[in-house]
């Protein structure tokens, strides 16, 4: 016994040392200071009952550990010397690790297990650990408090040891406190608004971005995740903060960090929701970060991206209700990245929860309508499917997707989306007045209630909001020449639900400027005031601003052509570092309106100045055998031949094919020379994107920074 009051007394004075030492050093609340502390909750005789409302799975499984645990902490407060503590804190640690392996009893028992921990004093007793113990017995502290850190402990570590992990985070270049320090980060940011701004004012978020440059797989895991949790909890107002320390430019490299996927997602999760915040839209746009997202998430399988993660002590357990929720608004999103990346996740942890017959959670945070909404309306088929496949796992029916042409409805098509939104009672009555698409975009609350038969006022605003969001998905570029859809859609998403109304009234982008306020509510039926404004602004701004409609009209510096099912990745980082040296790119032929698909392939491939060909992997394969030139990548190939374009080959692992195995309308391609992309794996910023390739032609604007030559291909009959 005196020789454990001569320790506390001796870790006492070291702890107020420490506290008074260093200007940069934060302030340590004495509770956590003080050894004393230690014992916080009172003993553990005081916390060996469990709850009699507990599962009875949970209760058996406590039963069992339990007592272990009490033992365990009981050692650590007792402890003779470090050997022993570092023993003690290594049995509680396996105690609370086994529970999160636990197959679907996990969170429940370590939830127990951690709030033990809390009230016998355990986590005062890390905390105090954490600022006062040599190396080796932080590390092993560090490694057991980022393992409890649920909500409740959470709170405890913001109230009063919030200090002390910002003091270890200032220590960033000691790589054993590395790992556990920067997982501790990862769950602090997800605790409040003001913990993510103390966090972030104090020098957490510069240790998170200094350790993106480490090529540690645990750090960088918890890196990602870290950035994720800041960007979705921490409101607009750190999301800005995140953007002004260029915490989007640090995620590039993340979300190629070629092994781990789990890094790459939570990456691609960060940079998706601050671009879904409006006042720094731009600035994440302009990293080129978010055009890496869609093509990494269809690479994806989610159900054995689920599999990996249930095997993993880390993840086994899935996302808690809570976390969950933050995908809703990314469901609802108007951005197609934010929606991509939400059902994703959804997807994967549909799967997880599933196996553990706990899918009723989303139906419980909302997600399950936003679900159906994306398979009814989203224009990505990646995302549709995803959605698809998430309402299939927790037994939900699957809705039809809707044809997006609605001005050309058939009274048929109306009477399908009717049934679809639960108004099947009506159906009769518009098929009765011959209701198709036109009249469906047009109809008025007065026709709805008059000639449709709607008395109820609460019904009819049920229709309408469900009108407005039909309005706000449609494609109306069999009537829209002008593109006025997208044009409001760039002003806020929901405008796009006055296209029709303005179209039908002669109205188009160029002509805009001219109308009245007055005659976009009478004429036009835009009943918002504020709405009204807000368009005529942007009206008259664009009247002064020709050069966004110059440049779409003299076509793009660059069109990038490659194989989507190995060459997407490449093909959209070529696209990234192309658009940060000036140059304008085309890429993603999917997003070319229906209809008019070929037309607009051919004429974006003439229209551009060079032509870049994405050459991964059998990219070649289908044009083998292809005399018709059906193959979209052999019709983009022919096209830039025949039209004289500057072709640029880039390679990645490709074998050139006998050139009697092509298309004699494409043979000619293989005699340009090619750049092989490379691999440098370096870890600085701008270095470590996991591939880069240099254009042969001059750049627009002089890069800080000299580039070296790239590395040549040569193709299969010599050079040219």
């Amino acid at each position: 016994m005196p020789m454990v009051l001569t320790l506390l007394v001796s870790l006492y004075k070291l702890c107020r040392f420490f506290a008074m030492s260093g200007a940069e050093r934060l302030v340590v609340p004495e509770c956590v200071s003080q050894a004393g502390s230690w014992a916080g909750g009172g003993s553990s005789r005081d916390h060996r009952e469990v709850s009699p409302g507990v599962n009875t799975d949970v209760r058996a499984a406590l039963d069992r550990i339990l007592p272990a645990l009490h033992r365990a902490i009981t050692h650590a407060k007792q402890a003779a010397g470090p050997a022993e503590l570092r023993k003690a804190i290594a049995e509680v640690f396996q105690l609370v690790e086994e529970a999160w392996g636990m197959p679907t009893l996990g969170r429940d028992v370590a939830k127990v297990l951690c709030d033990v921990i809390r009230l016998e004093g355990g986590l005062d007793l890390l905390l105090n650990l954490l600022h006062t113990a040599e190396l080796e017995t932080k590390c092993q502290a560090g490694k057991l408090l980022e393992q409890i850190l649920v909500a409740e402990n959470r709170d405890r570590i913001a109230r009063i040891g919030l200090g002390v992990i910002l003091n270890l985070a200032k220590e960033r270049d000691v790589p054993q406190l590395a790992q556990s320090v920067s997982g501790i980060l990862e769950h602090m940011f997800k605790h409040t608004e003001e913990t993510c701004f103390q966090l972030i004012s104090d020098g957490g978020l510069d240790a998170i971005l200094y350790w993106c440059r480490w090529t540690d797989p645990i750090v960088l895991r918890h890196c990602a995740m870290a950035l994720a949790n800041c960007a979705m909890y921490g409101g607009q107002a750190n999301q800005r903060l995140m953007i002004e320390k260029k915490t989007a430019e640090w995620l590039f490299p993340l979300v190629f960090s070629r092994d781990d996927d789990l890094i790459r997602l939570h990456a691609c999760l960060a940079i998706t929701v601050l671009a879904t915040n409006k006042e720094i839209e731009k600035e994440v746009e302009c990293s080129g970060t978010l055009a890496l997202v869609e093509p990494f998430i269809a690479s994806l399988d989610p159900e054995q991206f689920a599999s990996e993660m249930l095997g993993s002590s880390d993840n086994s357990q899935g996302r808690t209700a809570d976390d969950l929720q933050q995908l809703v608004p990314l469901l609802d999103s108007s951005r197609l990245e934010a929606q991509c990346i939400a059902a994703f996740y959804l997807c994967t942890e549909a799967a997880i929860k599933a196996r553990q017959k706990k899918t009723k959670i989303f139906s419980e945070i909302g997600a399950t309508q936003s679900l159906k909404r994306v398979v009814c309306y989203s224009t990505s088929s990646t995302t549709s499917s995803l959605a698809k496949k998430v309402l299939r796992l927790i037994g939900e029916e699957v809705p039809r997707r809707i044809l997006p042409t609605v001005p050309n409805w058939k009274p048929c098509e109306v009477q399908t989306w009717l049934q679809q939104i639960g108004f099947n009672k009506y159906c009769q009555s518009f098929l009765d007045h011959q209701v198709d698409g036109d009249i469906l975009l047009r109809l008025t609350e007065e026709e709805l209630q008059e000639d449709l038969g709607m008395d109820s006022s609460i019904t009819r605003k049920r229709f309408f909001r469900e009108l407005t969001e039909l309005k706000t998905f449609t494609n109306y570029s069999t009537c829209d020449r002008s593109n006025l859809a997208d044009w409001l859609g760039g002003i806020d998403p929901k405008f796009r639900q006055y296209t029709y109304n303005l179209l039908t009234c002669g109205i188009n982008r160029n002509f805009l400027h001219r109308v009245t306020e007055q005659q976009l509510q009478e004429d036009c039926h835009i009943n918002t005031g504020f709405h009204r404004v807000r368009i005529l602004t942007a009206a008259r701004e664009m009247l002064h601003s020709p050069i966004t409609l110059q440049t779409a009209s003299d076509g793009t510096d660059v069109f990038i052509s490659y194989r989507r099912s190995t060459g997407s990745q490449l093909a959209s980082l070529l696209k990234v570092h192309l658009q940060l040296h000036g140059f304008s790119v085309f890429i993603d032929v999917e997003k070319l309106e229906a209809g008019k698909f070929e037309d607009k392939l051919i004429q974006s491939v003439m229209s551009a100045r060079n032509f870049v060909l994405v050459l991964s992997p059998n990219a070649l394969d289908k044009c083998m055998g292809d005399p018709e030139c059906k193959d979209w990548v052999h019709k983009e190939i022919v096209t830039a031949l025949n039209s004289g374009k500057n072709i640029v080959p880039v390679t990645d692992h490709f074998e050139w094919p006998d050139p009697k195995t092509l298309p004699e309308d494409m043979r000619a391609v293989l005699k340009f020379n090619g750049i092989k992309a490379v691999h440098p794996g370096t870890p600085q910023l701008g270095q470590r994107t996991a591939w880069t390739a240099c254009p042969p032609w001059g750049r627009r604007r002089t890069s800080p920074a000299a580039s070296s030559p790239p590395e040549t291909s040569q193709g299969h009959e010599g050079n040219r």
